[in-house]
């Protein structure tokens, strides 16, 4: 499968990038705490954020979205 990104221009990846950036430093944060004992539970979303920034990115503004607990990129 190839990826083309001949319609979309590079300010509107980067902010994809960004988008999916975000989440991923907060989870790896997460993770780390929950590994030291200074948090009691986290759902880890790794490798999901591409979802919730897609599917964000993609909402009309008359649109919503349920979320479950991976997906906290949705909020951000």
């Amino acid at each position: 499968m190839r990826y083309n990104r001949s319609n979309l221009d590079k300010k509107v990846l980067l902010q994809l990038y960004k988008g999916m950036l975000k989440p991923r430093m907060i989870e790896e944060k997460m993770l780390v705490l929950l590994r030291q004992g200074k948090i009691s539970k986290w759902f880890s979303g790794i490798g999901q954020e591409a979802v919730s920034v897609g599917v964000t990115q993609a909402l009309k503004e008359d649109e919503y979205i349920l979320d479950a607990p991976q997906s906290g990129g949705v909020y951000l």
